[in-house]
């Protein structure tokens, strides 16, 4: 499925709910230490999907529990991926990135501004995504955090874009999985060979 299409994707489903410090059973203290800011790691996968999908903009995020929805702390990203410089807290009107986190499920949109789910949204009308990739990442089943490409033009996305940036946020879910079950916080994330292909 593609473009507005998507928009089915998620509502026929149970949506995440967020409730205090905790994230679906899984500890918000935890994940919101897994991952430092500007993590090298992290900067590499966000610039390696911005060099592959020229010249979209690349955020890599982590989810922190909201009173309504989830606020997004950016942990890597290229440059001004909006054309203006991002805060380290998004709050949800100005994102994307809340959804597929509240939906527990990627949203591809190739047109924001004919989109039903986003199209009035000020991630549209202030922060101008015109097209947008976002796939999240989990543990235990539950997403904790995404990887975001946007656009300021509207914009068709090929199936090698869709599928880089699910590439990228199926190995955040094998890193965090892993300093999860080894109870690891603030380490340095493992080294991972960029030059090979993400599983």
């Amino acid at each position: 499925m593609r473009g507005n299409d998507q928009i089915a994707l998620g509502f026929g489903q149970e949506r995440g709910i967020l409730l205090g410090r905790r994230l679906n059973g899984v500890d918000g203290k935890w994940t919101s230490s897994v991952f430092d800011f500007a993590d090298p790691k992290l900067m590499r996968f966000a610039q390696q999907l911005h060099d592959d999908i020229l010249p979209s903009g690349v955020v890599i995020f982590r989810a922190r529990t909201g009173e309504v929805a989830p606020t997004l702390e950016v942990l890597a990203n290229t440059n001004h991926p909006v054309g203006r410089k991002l805060d380290i807290l998004l709050v949800p009107r100005l994102t994307i990135g809340h959804l597929v986190i509240e939906m527990n499920h990627e949203l591809i949109i190739d047109d924001t501004l004919s989109h039903p789910l986003v199209k009035d949204s000020d991630a549209v009308t202030e922060m101008g995504i015109m097209a947008y990739i976002g796939v999240p990442y989990r543990l235990n089943g539950q997403a904790v955090g995404g990887v975001s490409v946007v656009h300021q033009h509207r914009r068709q996305w090929a199936s090698e874009h869709i599928q880089a940036v699910r590439d990228v946020a199926r190995q955040l879910d094998s890193i965090v999985a892993d300093r999860y079950a080894r109870g690891l916080v603030g380490e340095a994330l493992p080294d991972i060979r960029m030059d090979s292909r993400l599983p």
